[in-house]
């Protein structure tokens, strides 16, 4: 999912993380509660994650934002230097079509202008 597609503080919630986690444990039951008073019925919330946790997930989060950034000035980079090229082509085009049709000291002069530049 790119930056441009996901809201700035996009983030997957603790709760969600827990539930994940839960999921892949065969031992324990699982309990999907919506209601907090349910959930005090069920037993204690499970705990949040460590603060290492955390940090690593707030780390990974700004490398990504950091890594699309980067890739889209590489984008943007590549296709200036695409235009850049065709531009170059064309006008390169325009100059032999005009060398073609015209006398071949004009054509000359032309050529040196070419190379003055």
């Amino acid at each position: 999912m790119s930056a441009e597609q996901r809201s700035p503080d996009f983030t997957t919630p603790a709760d969600e993380r827990i539930r994940t986690r839960q999921s892949d444990s065969t031992d324990e039951p699982i309990h999907h509660c919506v209601s907090p008073n349910h959930q005090s019925a069920v037993g204690p919330s499970p705990p949040e994650p460590p603060l290492s946790y955390r940090i690593e997930q707030t780390r990974l989060r700004i490398r990504i934002a950091v890594l699309e950034r980067a890739l889209e000035t590489s984008e943007n980079r590549r296709q200036a230097v695409i235009q850049q090229y065709e531009r170059l082509l064309a006008d390169r085009n325009d100059v032999s079509d005009r060398h073609r049709s015209e006398s071949p000291s004009r054509s000359r002069s032309l050529l040196a202008q070419i190379f003055a530049r």
